[in-house]
């Protein structure tokens, strides 16, 4: 009998079309995970591996906390053996064998996103109460974006419960960090969500129009909220029942080495754009 594994997997979401597989010739960080597990014999095709993944991020999205799992057709593999295969862009760092009818979307208990954007003297008290009203049960059906066009047949609920809603100001180097957390997320939720409360922060938009967004009743306001950038998105984690825990990668150099040569690239790329900005306007 095949032994059924779950895998966390980080990525940086730049350089792909999204999350999920598409048509040949698109690149997409599933599309990148599925072909290295077949090549390395780990599974030995999509289907008969029962695959599945606990979320979907759009394009420049990133992650932390994705999980994917599949029946492997080999008892034994390592994470670092994956990771070596893997672009350096997209890293597996924590794996757990789980029951045979383990699946990583449906069997996921909550979803957690964290959104970094850089710190504008927003009011943070305006932001915090914003956060607060959109905390509970809700109609989001105004804070997110239907598939286009929509799948024969679709149908889903946009009643949603926020478990969490809340925004960090680190002062010492001027970020915002949000963090959101529900079982499941609309398409396109989070960024939207993000986009509004920043607005009311900068005093752009009246509280009140949180009632109105969140009142199905109400109509959609000309050109609706628009969804902040993707790149400060991140999937930061996705829970289970407590049966299922993760073992972390051994040897984290696989992972640590690559993560240390962009942060070194990204911090010499901003000390740039900061000399243009210093010197231009």
């Amino acid at each position: 009998m095949k032994k059924r594994f779950a895998i966390k997997i980080a990525y940086l979401g730049q350089n792909y079309h999204g999350f999920q597989r598409q048509k040949e010739g698109i690149q997409t960080v599933e599309g990148t995970i599925l072909e290295t597990l077949l090549q390395q014999k780990i599974i030995d095709n999509i289907r008969s591996a029962r695959y599945s993944a606990a979320g979907r991020t759009d394009q420049g999205v990133n992650a932390l906390g994705q999980v994917i799992a599949f029946d492997a057709v080999r008892d034994k593999f390592c994470l670092e053996e994956l990771n070596a295969n893997l672009p350096d862009d997209i890293f597996a760092w924590g794996i757990s064998q789980v029951p045979s009818i383990f699946n990583a979307r449906r069997d996921a208990i909550l979803r957690i996103y964290r959104y970094f954007c850089r710190y504008k003297n927003e009011n943070i008290g305006l932001l915090t109460e914003a956060l607060k009203r959109l905390k509970g049960t809700h109609d989001f059906k105004k804070l997110c974006k239907k598939p286009d066009p929509l799948p024969s047949g679709y149908q889903k609920s946009t009643v949603l419960t926020l478990e969490t809603a809340k925004v960090t100001h680190h002062k010492r180097n001027a970020v915002l960090e949000f963090e959101f957390a529900s079982r499941s997320f609309l398409w396109y939720q989070v960024r939207k969500m993000v986009s509004l409360v920043l607005q009311i922060g900068a005093e752009d938009l009246s509280m009140n129009i949180i009632d109105e967004l969140l009142d199905p009743e109400i109509p959609l306001l000309p050109g609706g909220i628009k969804p902040a950038p993707p790149e400060g998105l991140v999937l930061y984690d996705v829970l289970y029942e407590p049966n299922v825990s993760f073992q972390k990668i051994q040897k984290k150099t696989l992972v640590a080495l690559p993560l240390e040569r962009r942060l070194d690239s990204y911090t010499a790329l901003l000390s740039v754009i900061t000399a243009m900005k210093k010197n231009i306007l």
